[in-house]
C-alpha cells in the first residue's frame, strides 16, 4: 500500500507539472495572438524589395531583446511575422538568443551601453554580415549615468562600424523610449536629440541609414507615451512593444523605397532563421576563438 501511495504522489506532481506547461504556453500564445491580431493589415501589401532575403540582427539592450514582455517576443516575433507573411525570407542573426519563438537570435543584452554593443558587435558582425541592423539602445548609458553628454559620438562610432563590417547592411537606428521616471527623462530626450543628430548627419553622408522616432514628444501619432511602459518604468508594456514593432516596419519600407535594400553577403547563413542554425553556430565559435570579446 505504501507504494501505491508513493505512486499516485508522483503521477500527481507529474501531472501539475505537465498542466502548468501547456497552461503557460497556451496563455503565451493567447496573449500574443490576441495583440498581433489587432494590428492585422497594418503593413502594405507586397514583400519587401521584391522578397529579397532579410537577415536583421535586432541590437541593443532589454528593450531589444523584448523583457517583461509576452514570452520575451518584444517587437521581434512581430517584425519577423510581419515581414515573412509578406513573402520575405527572414533569418534573424546575433550570437544571443532570448524569447519564446524559433528565430530568437539577437545581438541583445541585458543593460548595455552603447560602448558595450561596439564591442559585441565587432565580434559579431563580420562573421554575420547581416543586411539589416534595428538599433535600440541609449537607455542604459542614461539610468548608469555613463557620459550620456557624448551618446552622439559613440552611436556614430557605432553605426560606422556597422556600415564598414557589413557593407551590405542598411542601418534603423531608433530614438529612446520615454520612461515615467522624472529623474531620467531628461536624459532620455538628451540622449534622442544627440541620436538624431548621429542620424540626420550619416544620412546628409549618403550612409544607408534611416531614424525610427520613437518618442512622443515629437508629436508624430502611436508613440508609446509613460502609460505605455511597464512597472519598472523602463520596458513597455506589451502594447507598447508592438507599436515599435510598427514604427519599424514603416522604417523598412522608407528605406526599401530610397534603395538601400541589398542582398545579403552568400556565406552559407541560411535565408530562412527557421531552416537551419548550423553555419550561424560554427560561425559563432569561429569568432568567439579569432576574436574574443573585448569590453
Amino acid at each position: 500500500m505504501p507504494n501505491i501511495y508513493r505512486l499516485a504522489g508522483v503521477s500527481a506532481v507529474a501531472l501539475a507539472v505537465i498542466i502548468l506547461f501547456f497552461t503557460n504556453t497556451v496563455d503565451v500564445k493567447y496573449q500574443w495572438n490576441r495583440f498581433a491580431q489587432s494590428r492585422t493589415g497594418t503593413s502594405p501589401s507586397g514583400s519587401v524589395a521584391g522578397g529579397m532575403p532579410l537577415r536583421i540582427m535586432f541590437m541593443g539592450a532589454s528593450v531589444t531583446r523584448g523583457e517583461v514582455s509576452t514570452g520575451d517576443r518584444g517587437y521581434r516575433k512581430y517584425i519577423r511575422d510581419n515581414l515573412t507573411a509578406l513573402g520575405n525570407p527572414v533569418n534573424c542573426v546575433g550570437f544571443n538568443r532570448f524569447g519564446d519563438f524559433a528565430d530568437n537570435d539577437v545581438e541583445g543584452y541585458g543593460a548595455n551601453r552603447i560602448r558595450q554593443l561596439r564591442a559585441h558587435a565587432a565580434q559579431a558582425v563580420p562573421y554575420l554580415q547581416p543586411n539589416l541592423v534595428l538599433i535600440q539602445v541609449g537607455t542604459s548609458d542614461c539610468f548608469q549615468k555613463d557620459d550620456p553628454i557624448n551618446i552622439l559620438a559613440r552611436m556614430r562610432d557605432l553605426v560606422e562600424y556597422l556600415l564598414e563590417a557589413s557593407p551590405r547592411a542598411t542601418v534603423i537606428m531608433s530614438t529612446v523610449l520615454t520612461t515615467p521616471n522624472l529623474e531620467f527623462e531628461p536624459c532620455m530626450r538628451s540622449a534622442n536629440a544627440q541620436i538624431r543628430q548621429a542620424a540626420t548627419d550619416l544620412m546628409r553622408e549618403k550612409k544607408p541609414v534611416a531614424l525610427a522616432e520613437m518618442h512622443f514628444d515629437q508629436g508624430l501619432p502611436r508613440r508609446p507615451r509613460p502609460e505605455d511602459i511597464g512597472n519598472d518604468r523602463i520596458h513597455p508594456t506589451d502594447e507598447g512593444y508592438f507599436m515599435m514593432g510598427d514604427i519599424f516596419l514603416e522604417k523598412i519600407r522608407e528605406v526599401e523605397q530610397k534603395g538601400f535594400l541589398q542582398y545579403p553577403a552568400d556565406n552559407g547563413i541560411a535565408d530562412d532563421g527557421e531552416a537551419s542554425r548550423e553555419v550561424e553556430d560554427q560561425l559563432k565559435e569561429k569568432a568567439k576563438k579569432e576574436h574574443p570579446l573585448k569590453a
